[in-house]
Formats: C-alpha cells, structure tokens, sequence
C-alpha cells in the first residue's frame, strides 16, 4: 500500500498509517509507563510533565504523520515525530541510568546504556498509551538464555562458524581472536552480556525470576522468554487478551514457578496447549517442549483449560471440544512447592489426578502417621573413591547404587538381570577406608544431632553458639563434649532405598525397595532417613548418645511404604513429573496414603511389601521381628503378591473401577517387559474386583 503513486517514486511514503506501529528495541530494557519513580532524593527528570500532557508534541507529529495527504507532508511529519522522540529519550535514558546504579552498575553511563537500544514504550507507542495501553499481546519471544554465546558472535566473521563440530570452533575461534581488535571486540561483548545478566538479576525491576523452592531461593537463569513473559504482565492492564508462544519450561521447570503463580492468580487463563516436537519443527530436537499460552490479564484462574504432550498443531482448531479442565485447586495440590502443571492429556487422567492428589503429600506432617525426610548422596563416589573397594575380599558389607536395586529386590540373588554391587567397603573399626566412617564425619560435620539439641533446651534464647551451648551441657551431664560416636548412622537399622536414575517411560519409574543393615548407599540410590531426632534430658547423660534417635517407621510402616511406592497408581503420578533423575522436591510433595495400623489397607500391603522384601540371610532379623513371616521367593508367587499390593494401593487412594481401568490402560508399555506384560495389567484388574467384593483379605 502505497500514498500518492502519481509522485516521484523516491518521495513516495510507505505505509503511513502503520509506520509508528512498527518499532524496535530491546524490548526488555526501558520504562515501561510515564509513572516514574522518583530517586532517594525525590527528584525526577520527568517530574516537570504533567501526565496529561507528556509527549504530547509527539503523538501530535504522529497524527498529523498519519492524516497527510500527500508523501512530503508525510516525510516531514514523520521527522518531525522521530526527532521529537528522540529528545524525550534524554529524559527516559537517564532514569533508566538510576535503574542500573540501584543494580549495582555505579559507573555505567547514557551511552554504554543506549548500546543495548533501550525501548521506553509510552514513548515509541505515545498514541497508544495515551489511550490507557494496549488491548492485544502475540508474541513468540526468544526461547534463548542471556549469556555470551559465541555462536552469535564468531558468526559475523564466518558465516558457517555455527554448522562446526564443537572442536573445530574452538581452532576457528583461536584464528580469528588473533586478531587485536576482534579480541577486544570479544570481550567487550561478553561484559556487556554479563552486565545485561546482572541488571535483570540485581536490578529490582523482575521480580518473579527468582523463586522461593523448598526454602532455597533458586539462581536467575535469565531465560529470555521467562523475561519476556512478566514484562507483558507489567505492560498488560485488565481485560487485555495475550497470546503466546513459550519454550515447556515456563510450565513445568522449578524457575518458572512465581511466573505460574502470577497467572494463576492475576490472569484468567483461557487455554494452554503443550507441545512435544515430535515433527512439528523440523530444525528443533524431537524432545522439545513448548506451548502456546492464551489469557485474558486480571481476575483469577479458577479452572486450567488446556492439554499437553500433543503432536500436531491441528489440536490448536480443536482446542474448545478437546480442552481439559483441571480445577485450580488441583494443580496447587499436585505440586505446592514447584507449582508445576501437570501434563494432562484426558479429562479421564484428570478426575484420576483429582482424586490421587486429594492424599496427604509425602513431606506433609500428619499427626499419628509416620513421616518422611529424604537423604540424597549419602556416600559421592568421586571425591572419596578411597574408602572404596572392588572386591568383597576382607570387606565388611556392599555400597550400592542404583543398578543393585528393584521393586523388592535388594540384591540379585532373585534376578540373574539385576547387578551386583561393584564395590565394599570396611567398618567403622578401620576408619581410613571405611565408607561408613566417612559417613559418621560427615553427618557430625552437618551438625544434625547437635542442632536438636541446642532448640530443644533454649539454646536460640542465648548468645552462645550451637557448638558452645552443646558441649557444655553435655559436660554438665555426662562429663565429655559431643562427639563423632554419638552420631548414630542411617544404616545400623533398616531403610527405604529409591533408584534415583529414572525415566517416565521405563517399565516403571519409582524403583524402592528395603535395604539391608550395614549397606551404605552411593549417590545413585536415595534413601528414607529411619531416624528422627527428639532429645530429652534423661537422654544427655548417654555415651555415645542413642535415645535421641526415634524410628520414623515402625517394622510394618517401613513395608506399608515400600508397597505404595512401588505400585502402579504412585507411579502413575510420578511419570507426569519425573525427566531422568529423581527430585527430592518433587517426591516428596507427591501424594501417597499415609497408612497405619488400623486404617483398612495397612496390614494388607503390610505382610505382602514383607514377604517380597525379606528374603536371604540379611533379612533374618526382619522377619523374624515380624513374628517369623515366610519370604516369597518364587516368580509365579511374587508376581501375585505385587498385583494385590497393585490393586490394594487403588483402593487405598479411592480409586473407582473406571479409574482404575484407565490407569491401567494408559500405563505405558516396554519391550521385553520383566513384569508389566497384558496378563499382569489384567491380574492387577482381576484382583482389584475381588478387593472391591470382599475387602482385605487375610
């Protein structure tokens, strides 16, 4: 579209009326309305505009821009405006400045800031928000990390620098920074690359970047798209409608957490639609995520419509008839620390999810039942390899990993498949080359038991330190400070075990099982601490301390655990969260019947977890504690203790046959199965019928 063709062509004017609708910028550095803040001193450069009448020069220039009637009074017009513009861009640039100061940035000036190309939007969008903003967001911002990445910068000097292996980059790079000044170029472009990234992460003017998890505040990654995405929400007022095109981790990693929360709770979500890149883009990796995002900001999300894990962008002209509905309250329940949206596919797979998560979480406190705190790298085979051993000569007990487990299953003398431990290790009577010596120092030097104690008796209530409060005390009742023996290790008694390498589409993704006395475990193999804590002070006067030391779980609580872990309808929830390893936050805001004596299922999955669990000489103990049980040790017997833990743990959730049957159906399936074949999905069925008739049998 062209004005005034008759013209001389040089002077015709493109586009007129779209011309100051087309700006550019870096859209995430700049203000973003004329309500700016004043400094610690109260003064600001805009302080002297009235709000009515800013830029009002400028949208004059515009529209008059806009109403030529022929290209020259266009051109001049359209100067005029940029040069008008450009003089109020002194006064937005040098507010920005302070913005930079606050972060840090004492001696940054106008002009290093302006490399950047910062957008001030009332000025290159005046006319619009004159009248109160804009009505409409799209977007598809860039799904990249702020970092100096030198294929965008080695590319200005060779255009194919991104196509090479990674080690002929670095010749390619070396030939090139040869050169004085692009090596002073390089490094220029790095600084300004990391004062971009400290800006965003010191400055005060993103403030959902960085969440809260766990009680750990997690590190600013700078992810561009997550920027992006709260910039619309401060440019976004009540009523505007927003649509985007966000990379998967915005919805379902740890960073994106207080951006979740903010939609939830300021923004009324109309759709999301999940993507996995199976054919979609084609120069993309296949096992990408990305959704499109479509909200209408203000109000609250009091239902999530939306669907995941699709392959074709056709579901994006089937969305109203095939949108699943998830109630918010279960996607706070589902994941309240991360607030991660669950990949939900059905509405089937969500009323599932509704009645699975409407259990207490693993990491909940619920009176009468037992509790669970989880212990990650209990032993980490790289930096004391030393206290290692690869035979079982002279050796007083095996280190596990991960592959030495399975449901069930703490060693191979059942399955010629599972591994055996690769490595030994010595007592505590030989402490250089005693993991579990390595252990006690470690959990001493962590002060677990000596923290205890100084909250117990008042310790905050004085000035001392905990280590000064302790030993004194200690002396008091017993003569001798604390010490490394008083630490009673994790495995002097029987614990829970789970895999920590997993995946969503193994046979089955959490892998538990009881682990034998004296086995201290790698990093590949979490652990159910059995131990709580609670001093009192009959107890001081002890040496070395072991009162304190309360079991978490009674014999019958360790297997009742152990058995809804492992079933079907546990792992089912887990795969809609798990990647390759897992997360201790994840597992323990997961929901599972915390089950006692007394409650229906408890004795049930109880002796069943038991008889799988308490097989070979190590378990002797065990069973005989739980009045002499008889190990199960043949397949055929095993297979069906496992499917009637399967079907008790579905009713123990309250789980109804239709919910069931989907569960079952939509599990997934492996090659070469070493348990879930057809026959056992129908035994779990069969059994679940026979439960539903007659209640827990015997």
């Amino acid at each position: 579209m062209v004005a005034d063709i008759e013209d001389e062509p040089s002077e015709v004017e493109p586009l007129p009326n779209i011309d100051f609708n087309v700006r550019q910028g870096n859209s995430l550095i700049g203000q973003l309305d004329t309500g700016i803040e004043s400094n610690e001193d109260g003064d600001s450069d805009l302080d002297s505009w009235e709000v009515k009448t800013r830029f009002e020069d400028v949208k004059e220039a515009i529209r008059k821009h806009k109403k030529a009637e022929t290209s020259v009074e266009a051109q001049e017009w359209r100067k005029e405006a940029e040069d008008r513009i450009e003089k109020h861009r002194d006064k937005f640039d040098a507010v920005l400045q302070r913005e930079f100061q606050d972060a840090g940035f004492d001696d940054i000036t106008i002009d290093e800031i302006r490399e950047w190309s910062p957008f001030h939007w009332p000025l290159e969008f005046a006319d619009v928000f004159e009248k109160g903003g804009f009505d409409v967001f799209i977007g598809n911002p860039p799904w990249d990390m702020l970092y100096a990445n030198r294929d965008d910068f080695f590319i200005r000097y060779d255009e194919q620098f991104r196509t090479y292996p990674s080690e002929k980059k670095d010749g390619v790079m070396e030939d090139i920074l040869s050169k004085p000044e692009v090596a002073w170029e390089w490094e220029e472009y790095k600084k300004s690359m990391e004062n971009q990234a400290d800006f965003f992460t010191q400055g005060g003017v993103y403030k959902l970047q960085s969440p809260v998890v766990g009680g750990r505040t997690m590190p600013t990654k700078n992810e561009l798209s997550a920027l992006f995405l709260e910039r619309v929400f401060r440019l976004s007022r009540d009523g505007v409608k927003v649509s985007l095109l966000l990379p998967g981790t915005i919805f379902g990693g740890v960073m994106g957490k207080d951006l979740r929360t903010h939609l939830l709770d300021h923004t009324d979500v109309e759709n999301l639609i999940g993507f996995e890149n199976k054919g979609i883009f084609d120069s993309i990796d296949d096992r990408y995520r990305f959704a499109v995002l479509t909200f209408e900001y203000g109000g609250r999300t009091s239902v999530l419509r939306g669907i995941f894990n699709q392959h074709n962008m056709d579901i994006v002209y089937r969305i109203e008839e095939e949108a699943v509905t998830i109630p918010r309250e279960v996607l706070l329940s589902y994941s309240p620390e991360g607030r991660i949206f669950p990949s939900i596919t059905s509405q089937t797979e969500a009323s599932v999810l509704e009645k699975v998560v409407d259990q207490p979480s693993l990491g909940e406190s619920v009176e009468g039942a037992w509790t669970v705190d989880m212990l990650t790298k209990e032993f980490v085979e790289s930096t004391d390899k030393d206290r290692l051993q690869n035979t079982p000569e002279d050796a007083d007990y095996p280190v596990y990993g991960g592959k030495n487990i399975h449901q069930f299953q703490h060693d191979n003398s059942l399955n010629g498949d599972l591994a055996g431990p690769e490595y030994w290790s010595k007592g505590l009577h030989d402490p250089p080359n005693s993991a579990q010596y390595r252990v006690r120092e470690k959990k001493f030097n962590r002060g677990h038991l000596k923290r205890a104690i100084y909250e117990k008796f008042g310790g905050p209530e004085t000035s001392k330190s905990q280590v000064k409060f302790v030993d004194k005390l200690l002396k008091e009742h017993r003569g001798h400070e604390l010490e490394e023996e008083d630490v009673l290790l994790d495995c002097e008694e029987y614990r829970i075990g789970i895999r920590d390498v997993t995946n969503s589409t193994n046979e089955r993704t959490i892998i538990a099982t009881v682990l034998p006395k004296d086995v201290i475990c790698l990093h590949t193999i979490n652990t159910f601490k059995p131990f709580a804590i609670e001093p009192k002070e009959e107890h001081l006067s002890e040496s070395p301390l072991r009162s304190p030391y309360v079991r978490r779980f009674t014999d019958e609580e360790l297997f009742v655990a152990t058995g809804l872990l492992n079933s079907i309808v546990f792992d089912f929830l887990m795969r809609t969260k798990v990647e390759t390893h897992i997360i201790k936050r994840e597992l323990l805001e997961s929901q599972l019947p915390r089950l006692t004596d007394g409650d229906d299922w408890f004795h049930y999955i109880a002796e069943r977890g038991a008889r799988l669990n308490c097989y070979g000489e190590k378990f002797k103990e065990m069973r005989e504690r739980l009045g002499g049980i008889e190990p199960a040790t043949e397949d055929q017997e095993r297979r069906e203790l496992q499917a009637e833990i399967d079907s008790a743990a579905f009713h123990a959730y309250g789980l109804e046959r239709r919910d069931v049957k989907f569960v079952l159906d939509d599990f997934h399936r492996v090659e070469n199965p070493k348990l879930m074949d057809e026959e056992y999905f129908d035994l779990v069925l069969e059994k679940y019928d026979l439960l539903d008739q007659k209640g827990p049998l015997p």
